[in-house]
């Protein structure tokens, strides 16, 4: 491609990115000047304003917000919580779960969480 074509592609690239970008600057407002304000409460770990950052930023905006509305509907008395991170892209050639660029490495965070009184094995 030439230095043009590179030029709109990263300038597409960034239109594409902004709604994102939006929400995200929404959620930093909020993480700076409510939750603060706040009891924290969130018995999931990320807390649900990480998880929709990293949704969005993994994601992009469509994806992303679903992702975070299915996250904030899970979060109620219900729920257990826990160890809930946002889910790796699947590739659509393949079949299979697959590390794209910018995804988080899951592999390397605890699978178990433990709770008062348990031991862990050694």
């Amino acid at each position: 491609m030439t230095d043009g074509g590179t030029a709109m592609a990263d300038r597409l690239a960034g239109v594409r990115r902004a709604p994102a970008r939006v929400l995200i600057f929404c959620i930093e407002l909020y993480r700076t000047y409510v939750s603060p304000t706040r009891m924290p409460t969130c018995r999931f770990t990320p807390t649900c304003s990480e998880y929709a950052v990293d949704a969005l930023r993994e994601r992009g905006a469509v994806v992303g917000t679903i992702l975070t509305v299915v996250r904030l509907l899970k979060c109620g008395p219900w729920h257990p919580g826990g160890w809930d991170p946002v889910s790796t892209r699947r590739s659509h050639r393949h079949g299979g779960a697959t590390r794209e660029h910018g995804a988080r490495d899951t592999d390397q965070q605890p699978h178990d969480l433990l709770t008062v009184g348990d031991k862990r094995s050694t």
